[in-house]
């Protein structure tokens, strides 16, 4: 191979070996930007579920995080927004368990939620559900 062929080969493994570079550092960031959306819808979302369950301690906390939700139907219609916003990037078993939620909100359908949110944000199988946290359920249902 002559010297002129040799370096077109590594001028072209170069160039190629950094556009690939940049496209994983790319993907990489898309991906971080995604879970920290995630991460803070659902953050929001649970917030919003557990006032709905819980609306004498919700409530009085909810001010300080939404002053423009004023009463728990407020925070029903918000919890549907958020369950068509996430259609843009929740999986489909939270967006199944959020209309559940919706259906029927009660402490089991909020464990059933959370535990697909979190099996969402870090990809694992989880044992968490509403059996795992039943004293919960017993004693707020």
């Amino acid at each position: 191979m002559s010297n002129l062929s040799q370096i077109i080969v590594a001028l072209l493994a170069g160039i190629s070996g950094a556009y690939f570079q940049s496209l994983f550092e790319r993907k990489k960031q898309l991906k971080e930007q995604e879970h920290e959306l995630k991460s803070k819808r659902y953050l929001s979302i649970i917030i919003q579920m557990l006032t709905i369950l819980d609306p004498e301690n919700g409530l009085r906390h909810a001010s300080e995080f939404r002053p423009d939700l004023k009463n728990i139907q407020d925070f029903k219609n918000e919890v549907e927004a958020e369950l068509l916003n996430s259609i843009l990037f929740a999986s489909d078993d939270v967006i199944k368990k959020m209309a559940n939620f919706i259906s029927n909100p009660d402490y089991s359908s909020y464990i059933k939620v959370v535990s697909a949110m979190r099996k969402d944000l870090w990809g694992k199988r989880t044992s968490i559900d509403e059996r795992s946290l039943s004293f919960l359920v017993r004693n707020k249902s």
